[in-house]
């Protein structure tokens, strides 16, 4: 660690003589500590000291860890500041510098950020479609490794709930905490692939509304994980596989304003944009570049990407070999049969097609997929699985609600659900070398923003 005394670092300039009873001229030397301290979800501010005439300006050498900012104060004094800081098992060091016309000093600051929550990492959720706890968890016989064998590696979940119907603003919801509304309710099926009518703006965060495409400036988990310099991406499966139906072999999603072809499957493709919930916010598919490369195809379990998928463009098998190339986040949507969508299923691809049921079929391609993720080094490290339903549809439209939720601002048009709000009892099973296997959680209810405020708490984002 570099010293912060005068002398260490600095520029050997001579000092004018003072001028009787005036103050003596300094070089700079810093009097704050040179270790800062922060918890993980409370925000971090350290103001960083000097002593110097005249007053020396702070500044920082090199990067600063994701999430944080400095600012010079022009009194002698800087701020280390971030919302959220990041836990990590290892400290961040910050490198300082003071100048003043009397030298410069350099100081090397170290930040050490701790937490009551588990190291969780790298986060797999698995969004599964329509049943509801009664097909996928009160018939084991049906479903034995969702229903007994996941539960039975860790932590079971049965009071969990969807938060509207359809489909689209469930998926929409989870990762951003925006209510459904009376457009994307109905999966925008009605609307089209549209945006929000221009001028409905914001209210405490919230879209105002009716609309599919989010504005630019509602955001998403994903976006915070850019800010926090995390990553992320979307396994989508069957993405690509058609092209020119899909919108594209990566980031495929129709043209605004258009309707979207991908309303049901085709042979080989099972593809749905409406699964895709990052296709449904500007803050993601105006930024194509980064857009084509975290929101990909799955690919097969060999890792195989459809024909003419862009170079260097991965699917989930390849980017699980080594914990540095898989995302943060991961959120995994299988294709229209092997979620449980359809049944029987037209499309012909993915391991769980021949299940003999929507709930079998579900059941097949866990099996397939579940040991490659947890035999990945990322989850064996600091991993966590989710596995959950975006609503209960099946057997009948269960509007079950929980946990306080209201009808969002497009409820007078029927917004917040159809019938809702409340998308009914799903279920969800989380699985984590963090959690002890077994485990059944009974006195709590949660739904899909209980999942996003879990997920900002686990990677420190506001």
């Amino acid at each position: 660690m570099a010293a912060a005394l005068f002398g260490a670092g600095a520029l050997a300039v001579p000092l004018t003589p003072s001028v009787s009873g005036a103050k003596p001229l300094s070089a700079p030397s810093f009097s704050s500590k040179a270790v800062a301290k922060a918890k993980q979800g409370r925000a971090f501010h350290f103001t960083v000291k000097t002593r110097a005439n005249p007053t020396a300006d702070v500044s920082v050498i090199g990067a600063l860890p994701p999430g944080v900012t400095f600012q010079d104060n022009h009194n002698g004094t800087g701020t280390l500041s971030d919302p959220t800081p990041l836990a990590s098992t290892a400290p961040y060091t910050i490198d300082l510098q003071a100048t003043n016309s009397g030298g410069t000093t350099d100081q090397t600051l170290t930040l050490t950020v701790t937490s009551k929550l588990p190291l969780v990492r790298h986060v797999f959720v698995i969004m599964l479609e329509n049943n509801d706890y009664s097909a996928t968890f009160g018939s084991p016989a049906t479903d034995p490794y969702l229903a007994t064998t996941l539960p039975s590696q860790g932590a079971f979940l049965p009071k969990y709930y969807g938060i509207g119907h359809f489909s689209n603003d469930n998926y929409a919801g989870f990762i951003s905490g925006q209510p459904p509304n009376s457009a994307n309710q109905l999966d925008c099926l009605v609307s089209g692939y549209s945006d929000f009518p221009p001028g409905d703006g914001e209210v405490g965060g919230i879209q105002q509304g009716a609309g599919c495409v989010f504005p630019a400036s509602v955001t998403t988990l994903a976006n915070q994980l850019d800010s926090d310099g995390l990553t992320w991406k979307g396994y989508e499966e069957d993405m690509g596989n058609d092209p020119t139906r899909d919108g594209g072999i990566t980031c495929g999603h129709p043209t605004i304003g258009s309707s979207d072809p991908t309303t049901s499957a085709e042979v080989a493709d099972g593809y749905t944009t409406r699964h895709n919930p990052f296709m449904y916010f500007h803050s993601i598919i105006d930024d194509t570049s980064e857009c084509d490369q975290n929101v990909v195809p799955l690919g097969d379990t060999s890792g195989t990407m459809p024909t003419g998928t862009p170079a260097g463009v991965t699917g989930l098998a390849t980017d699980l070999q080594s914990a540095s190339t898989t995302p943060n986040f991961s959120f995994i949507t299988p294709n229209l049969c092997d979620d449980g969508h359809d049944y029987p299923c037209t499309n012909t691809t993915g391991a769980g097609v021949g299940g003999g049921s929507s709930v079998g079929d579900i059941n097949q391609w866990l099996e397939t997929w579940i040991p490659i993720i947890e035999a990945s080094p990322a989850y064996q490290e600091d991993g966590l699985i989710e596995i959950t339903s975006d609503e209960a549809e099946d057997p009948t439209l269960d509007t079950t609600v929980c946990c306080g939720e209201t009808p969002g601002p497009a409820a007078a048009s029927g917004g917040n659900g159809e019938s809702g709000p409340g998308g009914g009892q799903v279920g969800a099973v989380l699985i984590s070398p963090f959690i002890t296997p077994g485990t059944v959680v009974t006195r709590t209810d949660y739904n899909h923003y209980s999942s996003l405020a879990s997920l900002e708490d686990l990677f420190g984002l506001p």
